[in-house]
């Protein structure tokens, strides 16, 4: 039978029932079985369940008291490694015990009685296409922050190559001005030509990094989703090479007009 649920595309739901009745573990598998397309694996004991790979689960059952322990351990230690759906079925005397498990992960509950036995079904379809929503919705959310980080690191790394190529345009455009007032001192003409020559440098320097950037489409960064704490790798390399360059040619002496 197909499993009418909201992710029809899995061929068999897998769901660990953790019982240590016996009669009570066939019934649920059996109940189970008649209405969803499921593969059903029981354990009775908290060895067992550690015996088992809970990842490779989608859904589990749990009776709230067992010989070597209770539902509250044993969803803590499903809770460990993985956040896939509980319901805790229970007798009548525990169901406060039970509710109050909710709190502690636990997704619902059932009461084990002969009429809400039947809602078995019902009760693990709605978990899991409730689990199965609320992944979707966590991954959209993530890849919205993924997609808002990336558009924030590209604003940072373009205001980072602009303000590199205005220092550089604004010092070539100082020193052209000053060589226009004294179109006749060699001395500023060849300033002018040692800074053009240099931060036209700088400016290739820059339109490399950009070059990389685009090429590689790879964003570095120490902590992709905190921009504020982000450091950039075309960032660190354009300093460098600035270094470097400011090394080899040391800056020009102020001139006096």
């Amino acid at each position: 039978m197909e499993l009418s649920m909201s992710v029809n595309n899995i061929s068999a739901l897998r769901i660990l029932i953790i019982e240590d009745d016996e009669d009570h573990a066939f019934l649920e598998s059996d109940i189970l079985r008649d209405e969803l397309d499921c593969a059903i694996t029981v354990v009775a004991t908290k060895q067992e369940f550690l015996e088992i790979d809970i990842n490779s689960m989608d859904i589990v059952l749990l009776d709230f008291n067992l010989p070597d322990s209770n539902g509250q351990e044993i969803l803590g230690l499903i809770r460990e490694t993985s956040n896939i759906p509980v319901i805790i079925v229970t007798a009548q005397k525990e169901m406060k015990i039970a509710i109050d498990t909710l709190k502690e992960g636990a997704n619902d509950f059932l009461e084990k009685s002969p009429t809400t036995i039947t809602l078995l079904p019902g009760v693990v379809k709605k978990a899991y296409n409730n689990y199965i929503n609320s992944q979707e919705i966590a991954k959209k959310i993530h890849e919205q922050d993924v997609l808002k980080t990336r558009v924030e690191t590209l604003r940072q790394i373009l205001t980072t190559l602009a303000h590199y190529i205005n220092n550089s345009t604004t010092m070539i455009s100082g020193y052209a001005q000053l060589a226009q007032q004294h179109p006749n001192d060699p001395r500023k003409a060849d300033k002018l030509i040692n800074v053009s020559l240099k931060e036209t440098q700088k400016i290739t320097f820059v339109l490399e990094e950009l070059e990389s950037f685009v090429n590689n489409m790879e964003i570095k960064t120490t902590n992709y989703v905190d921009i504020p704490n982000a450091m950039f790798a075309i960032e660190d390399n354009i300093k460098q090479k600035m270094k470097d360059l400011e090394t080899q040619n040391p800056p020009a002496e102020s001139s006096s007009s």
